[in-house]
């Protein structure tokens, strides 16, 4: 039987965005910003100006949180390009508000930390995030099997990122292990929302996902590229062995695709055959670049 000539992917994703959605909201972790931060800790910038030595941090830790923060901060953007792919009237669209709603806090509680602990130079990264929000530059995928496939690598790429970077920070910084790993932990739900979402697309048509997923692959970049010196500090962060090609790799794309299976999937157009076999050589490739990066020495698989 051939696949169908025409599927309505939004139409038909409906039910199991709804299914999702009531899942998320039943596994809800309730926190709030202003009782994670220990607002004793703070110190007025004006009786004391900000120095790199109030919080010792390797470069690569310190490139972490002010990419991680900057990224969050461009969250008007990103939902802007998710409601664009989301009608009125579908479940999509609460499901985005609600994202939004969750994702909102991320910045927030970050920022406070950030000013408090003194980790990053506060005139830096209002700098930074004034051209990075000028910008506005973030993916915009063209079709809702591309978004959906780019959003499941984004938000397991982003989990990591937080999580590595909480791991990075000196054991005494109860606080900043905590603030980084809430979000960490906001991050993981959406992730299960977006893969698990991606999965029933994959059942719904196949040969849409599977060349969307493929493109996604290859033109993967983490949604921060509008950040002032991206590509600096993300050596200094792969370096740092937060993220970088190695952790795409082994932390993204294995789990992600071993959960959908890509290769037991069937009746598939001849472009969707062909985009299968492009993938699966696009990670060998990914494989080979970061062994031999590795052998170098650790963190020097970059992204």
């Amino acid at each position: 039987m051939a696949p169908r000539p025409s599927i309505d992917l939004l139409h038909e994703i409906a039910p199991d965005v709804e299914r999702l959605f009531n899942r998320h909201l039943e596994s809800a972790r309730g926190w709030y910003p202003h009782e994670i931060i220990d607002w004793g800790q703070g110190e007025s910038f004006a009786d004391r100006p900000w120095s790199e030595t109030d919080y010792d941090l390797p470069a690569g830790v310190r490139s972490a949180i002010y990419v991680n923060l900057l990224t969050e901060d461009n969250l008007p953007y990103y939902t802007n390009t998710l409601l664009s792919h989301s009608p009125e009237g579908h479940p999509l669209r609460e499901w985005n508000r609600q994202w939004t709603m969750e994702e909102n806090r991320h910045a927030m509680v970050m920022r406070d930390w950030v000013h408090i602990s003194r980790c990053i130079d506060p005139t830096l990264l209002e700098d930074g995030r004034r051209v990075q929000m000028k910008r506005g530059e973030v993916p915009q995928p063209a079709t809702l099997a591309e978004l959906v496939s780019y959003v499941a690598f984004q938000e397991r790429a982003t989990q990591i990122a937080h999580r590595n970077t909480a791991a990075r920070l000196p054991k005494e910084d109860k606080m900043g292990r905590l603030v980084l790993g809430t979000v960490a932990g906001d991050e993981t739900k959406h992730f299960m929302f977006y893969r698990d979402l991606a999965l029933a697309a994959f059942a719904i048509d196949p040969s849409a996902m599977m060349v969307a997923a493929a493109q996604q692959v290859r033109a993967f970049a983490m949604p921060g590229t509008g950040i002032p010196g991206f590509t600096r500090h993300a050596v200094r962060i792969a370096r740092e062995n937060i993220y970088g090609l190695g952790q795409f790799l082994n932390d993204v794309l294995e789990p992600v695709l071993g959960v959908w299976d890509l290769g037991h999937l069937e009746k598939l157009t001849s472009e969707a055959e062909r985009a299968r076999e492009d993938l699966m050589g696009f990670i060998d490739k990914i494989g080979e670049s970061v062994s031999r990066l590795t052998s170098r020495g650790p963190g020097l698989a970059t992204a």
